[in-house]
């Protein structure tokens, strides 16, 4: 008896010990799958505010012990953003907090050696790559490391470090400790290629009114600006030393008597709708001062409009026609400024046809989190609500500065030049005036005749949609 009283004793115990466990068990689970502060910011930020909020899984389909970047991920839908070659591009990210105190050793320090340029890859006659690349200067910044040793538009680099042929690593060139750098005026003329040496890269001011000049033709005064980015000032946005820059060339466009106007936004990827309503309320005309701009709708259904700036009251052009350069680098408030400016202008698109970003995106970020939250939160319209262009803005006339059968003499001349391929197409239009095309000049080397183009560095500036500011509220500027 008591040797069966002390089996239902150690029986008992063991049944006491597993449920013990068990618990102990149910306590780590519970533990592991509980949302962590940032977590629970993260998805309840995007809850609120997500433009496609109602495509978030559902809490149980979700797993909390995800790390930030991939619990963000896991709440986009497809219908954020575009697909290409394959892969999907998410408008919305998130980043390292800048306010974060874990981060401040480096405040987004700018590092650059100061020049913009597209990467071709080098294949034989019979189109097999060879196994490196040749580059080409889109634009350099002025006072930058690349200005220095008199790199321009239109130059090649064929090569580093004394080699030619050897640059497998076209992000070599975006920043670095310095690089000698093989650079040509023409890639295939090996006599004349010379040897520069590139210092370290920095911090380089980048304003984005690269551009302004007045062509005088037959008669008419066409104002061009080459406008690179929708940036307020170089300190954040609130700073609107770039604003008070822009409005003061205007006023220089007026006082000259422009009567027509050139807009080139070919490399603009985006960026402050306050700074865009600032630019389209100069090109507006004076009888459209107080019309809408754009309309906003939110993950609710609500609109909300913006008007023209009164930014741009005292400044108006005398043109009620704009003529416009685009590229496929042209994206979100460039896209904006057209299309607010449609329904009151006739608009001429010449070049490609733009990303397609008709969405807005507001940043969101507390002192005490790692991480910081850009999603996507509002769709962007003109007056003309129901014109959709997340498709893109087609060209009138289709023009592509790289494509060697329209530029047949593959010349890239200074931006602003006359004769430079895009806006000359302008000015063509503008006069009547077609300009005969120089014959094309195609040497080829044996075995070596095809370029191809595959990145451009313009297009890692694209912002992820239109940038809303904070202070840019309903209470101020919408519903007036």
């Amino acid at each position: 008896m008591k040797k069966n009283y002390g089996v239902a004793i150690g029986i008992i115990t063991l049944v006491l010990l597993l449920m013990a466990c068990q618990k102990e068990d149910e306590k780590t689970i519970e533990v592991a799958g509980k949302k962590s502060a940032v977590i629970q910011w993260i998805e309840t930020t995007m809850r609120d505010n997500y433009l496609w909020n109602t495509e978030i899984p559902a809490a149980n389909k979700l797993n909390y012990s995800a790390g930030a970047e991939d619990f963000f991920r896991s709440l986009l839908t497809l219908k954020d953003g575009k697909t290409r070659g394959g892969s999907h591009h998410y408008y919305s990210y998130i980043e390292k907090n800048k306010d974060y105190t874990a981060t401040r050793t480096s405040i987004d320090q700018e590092d650059t050696y100061g020049m913009e340029f597209t990467a071709y890859v080098i294949t034989d006659s019979n189109n097999q790559p060879l196994g490196y690349y040749w580059v080409r200067v889109l634009y350099v910044l002025p006072n930058s490391p690349a200005q220095a040793i008199g790199l321009k538009r239109g130059d090649w680099i064929v090569g580093f470090n004394g080699k030619n042929n050897n640059l497998t690593q076209y992000s070599n060139l975006l920043r670095g400790g310095g690089l000698t750098l093989t650079v040509a005026t023409n890639p295939r003329d090996v006599e004349n290629y010379k040897q520069v040496s590139l210092v370290a890269s920095r911090k380089v001011e980048d304003n984005p009114l690269y551009v302004d000049k007045i062509i005088e033709i037959d008669g008419r005064k066409i104002g061009y600006l080459l406008y690179n980015h929708f940036t307020t000032g170089p300190d954040g946005y609130t700073d609107r030393t770039y604003d008070e820059q822009m409005k003061a060339t205007f006023k220089r466009f007026v006082d000259q008597g422009v009567n027509e106007f050139v807009l080139d936004l070919r490399y603009n990827g985006g960026g402050y709708l306050i700074s865009a309503n600032v630019l389209a309320s100069l090109l507006v005309p004076e009888k459209n001062q107080n019309d809408i701009f754009s309309i906003d709708t939110d993950n609710k259904g609500r609109q909300s409009k913006r008007y023209f700036s009164s930014e741009g009251a005292t400044t108006h052009l005398n043109i009620d026609r704009l003529f416009v350069l685009t590229s496929r680098s042209t994206a979100s408030a460039s896209e904006v400024v057209i299309n607010g400016l449609s329904p009151f202008m006739d608009i001429t698109i010449i070049g490609e046809t733009t990303e397609g970003k008709n969405v807005g995106s507001v940043h969101y970020a507390k002192n005490e989190y790692e991480w910081a939250l850009q999603p996507i939160i509002i769709r962007i319209t003109s007056s003309n609500t129901s014109y959709d262009y997340s498709s893109g803005l087609p060209a009138d006339y289709p023009c592509n500065e790289f494509d060697r059968n329209q530029n047949t003499t593959d010349e890239l001349l200074p931006l602003g030049d006359e004769d430079e391929f895009m806006l000359k197409k302008a000015i063509e239009l503008i006069t009547g005036n077609r300009v005969a095309s120089r014959a094309a000049v195609q040497e080829q080397l044996p075995g070596q005749d095809v370029y191809q183009l595959v990145y451009n560095s313009v297009e890692r500036h694209q912002t992820n949609g239109v940038l809303v500011t904070p202070d840019y509220s309903r209470d101020t500027f919408w519903n007036r």
